[in-house]
């Protein structure tokens, strides 16, 4: 009792006092942390910025190269090694195996040449300016690296995450993500072994390698059987408990073998990730991994000496610009080497410009070694706080930025490397072979419509043909490849893609070789809608309106309104252009069209209460089609219907009336029926 009591307590003078919280330094700087980031992170995200550099810039403000809120970087950065536990741990999560195996051959191979030229390439700088090899392969391994977050956010942001550059773009940086597993293992065996050779990095690669198989596999036994009896309880607390222990427990016995504990809670991500609970755990896992990695970037934002950045920023600058420029060359090289649009690689290049949060854990661990002095460790962070902060402006100008060097440098977009099939004519053209491009192929193969397949995905292309489709590999927004799909013969185009430059492109091209194709245009924001109709879509399908279609049909359905008035609603509102959900007004003219659609005959149905007016009368005694011009031509009375109805046919309450009629008739049967 004395023992809890002292631990809220402090002594001076032989006499118990309560506990202040001045002797509590940590949680005095969290809370200096906490109250300076909201603050910071507001105006960044006022600005358009990442909240990852906001958090670096709160690093440096309140860090004792600051304003000196807080001193003593090592307690924050104790917690900054718990945020990169549970970083790694919820990558492990959302990656799995089974995302691994879907990456995709061309972004494992455009992943890797990446990671490898560009290291290749920075150890060559490194080592002219005679700096020793595991300096220059550490240099190389932290410029290589490129930020998952803030690509992720800009591509959220813009809804391109689907689109051909954001693929591409999602499956460098996970191959980059995997790529930090051996590059800390190897820079472990280099900074630690005097005379080190490549034989004993090779022998400690596959030591480790065995090592960490048999974890995996000892897991792989175990996880699944612990989770299984923990969620049987069902009891939130353990289940939380119960994977903090796994992450923790895997990373620790991962540490023993001498790989540190990071790079193990990597790997219990993974093994649990392919439990049928992982979703669940990445729930309750990303509250804590968003608190513990913003304090890592924090206290990488402390170690920041403002006075070394100032006076260096002469050379810091440039370096930066330099490492930009690099990486997208790199992205340029590997693209015209692998045959991707040229245009394609210029903004997976700026995406993948600056230097990532995984350069950061790299640097520790290259300081950690003796790799990394203190003079390179302060110049790659200046660096990367200002790569960081230019991508985001740089991507906003992508567009434009790859055109303009297209036509200065000459650059052509992509031809295919086969001849289209010959004979096409009355065709389709399917501009994007994702999961709308793939049911429509099916649909038009079905129905006997020639039709051929356009997308610069050679797995998507690989995967058309194996399905017995006439497919074609190219950029669907050059002229030449249009041609070669028959563009001039086509009679529908359909854009399946979830790139709006490449669509808006792709479309005036297509009118302007062919101004009578039927052009149907997907997009995702209503803010395309009128351009893509400017440019000669025949067609806008806007994924937001269609949901908004979808729901207000439900909803109409759920109250009986008859299919076709729903059906009428629907067609009117795409026919304009879904003006009325934009809250535009229509043309006297086009209302008037409008109104001779409604006046149409339509049919409607009517639920008999006891207080109706038609409730216990017959048909005659009502007299309906005479008052207001619709007729009654069913009566559904429980799960029967009644359609061969005389005169005399009595109607009961509860009674379900089935009228036919105009649109005012049958508005105004509706308001005689609701009277008593």
């Amino acid at each position: 009792m004395q023992l809890h009591f002292s631990a809220l307590t402090e002594r001076r003078g032989g006499v118990y006092y309560p506990f202040h919280m001045e002797n509590f330094p940590l949680l005095r700087d969290i809370i200096i942390l906490m109250g300076v980031s909201i603050p910071v992170i507001f105006i960044f995200h006022k600005l358009g910025l990442p909240t990852i550099v906001g958090f670096l810039a709160t690093g440096v403000i309140i860090g004792p190269h600051g304003f000196k809120l807080i001193t003593e970087v090592s307690t924050v950065e104790l917690l900054a090694q718990v945020g990169v536990v549970m970083l790694l741990f919820t990558i492990g999560l959302e990656l799995s195996f089974a995302k691994l195996r879907n990456v995709g051959r061309e972004a494992v191979i455009s992943g890797g040449l990446q990671i490898l030229f560009t290291t290749a390439i920075i150890i060559i700088i490194a080592r002219v300016f005679k700096r020793s090899f595991p300096e220059a392969m550490l240099f190389g391994f932290i410029i290589a690296q490129s930020s998952t977050a803030i690509i992720l956010k800009i591509l959220s942001d813009r809804g391109e995450i689907d689109s051909s550059h954001g693929r591409l773009c999602m499956g460098i940086v996970i191959v980059q993500d995997i790529a930090v597993v051996p590059m800390v293992i190897l820079l472990q065996h280099v900074g630690k072994v005097e005379g080190i050779t490549a034989f004993l990095v090779a022998k400690s690669i596959l030591t480790a390698d065995l090592a960490v198989a048999a974890i995996l596999a000892a897991a792989y036994i175990l996880v699944p059987r612990i989770l299984y009896q923990v969620v049987k309880l069902r009891n939130r607390e353990i289940f939380i408990i119960t994977a903090l222990f796994l992450c923790l427990a895997i990373a620790w016995l991962t540490s023993r073998i001498g790989l540190s504990l990071a790079i193990g809670a990597f790997i219990a991500g993974l093994v649990i990730s392919e439990s049928e609970y992982s979703h669940q755990i990445v729930a309750e896992m990303l509250p804590f991994r968003d608190v513990f990695s913003s304090l890592f970037f924090i206290s990488i934002g402390m170690l920041l000496e403002v006075n070394y950045f100032l006076s260096n920023l002469s050379h810091i600058f440039p370096m930066a610009c330099a490492i930009i420029a690099l990486k997208i060359l790199v992205v340029i090289g590997i693209g015209q080497m692998l045959r991707y649009p040229f245009r394609l690689a210029v903004i997976v290049g700026i995406g993948l410009s600056n230097i990532g949060e995984f350069s950061f854990v790299l640097m520790k661990a290259g300081g950690e070694y003796g790799i990394l002095s203190n003079e390179m460790y302060q110049t790659f962070i200046a660096s990367s706080i200002l790569t960081m902060l230019a991508v985001p402006l740089l991507f906003e100008k992508s567009q434009g930025v790859a055109l303009q060097l297209a036509h200065i440098l000459g650059a052509k977009g992509i031809s295919s490397l086969e001849s289209a099939p010959k004979g096409l004519s009355n065709h389709v053209i399917i501009a994007g072979y994702g999961l709308n491009g793939q049911n429509t192929a099916s649909v038009l193969k079905s129905t006997g419509i020639e039709y051929i397949i356009l997308d610069m995905n050679a797995d998507r292309i690989s995967k058309a043909k194996k399905g017995k489709h006439k497919a074609l590999f190219g950029d669907i927004s050059h002229p030449e490849i249009l041609k070669k799909a028959g563009i001039k013969r086509a009679r529908v185009i359909v854009f399946a893609v979830s790139d709006p430059v490449a669509t808006r492109m792709a479309l005036k091209a297509a009118k302007d070789l062919n101004p009578s194709v039927y052009a149907i245009t997907r997009t995702r924001y209503t803010g395309e809608v009128d351009t893509l109709y400017k440019l000669g879509a025949n067609q806008v399908i806007s994924e937001e309106f269609e949901t908004s279609v979808e729901i207000f049909a439900r909803v109409l359905g759920e109250y009986h309104i008859p299919t076709n008035i729903i059906q009428n609603q629907i067609d009117i509102i795409r026919h304009e252009g879904y003006a009325m959900l934009r809250g535009m007004s229509l043309p006297k003219q086009r209302l008037m069209e409008l109104s001779s659609i409604f006046a149409t005959s339509i049919t409607s149905t009517f639920l008999v209460t006891e207080d109706s007016l038609a409730a216990n009368k017959t048909l005659s005694e009502l007299d309906l089609r005479k008052k207001t011009g619709a007729i009654i031509i069913a009566v559904v009375r429980g799960s029967a219907a009644s359609t061969a109805l005389s005169a005399d046919f009595k109607i009961h309450a509860m009674d379900v009336l089935v009228l036919l009629g105009g649109h005012a008739q049958i508005d105004k049967a509706m308001e005689m029926l609701k009277k008593t």
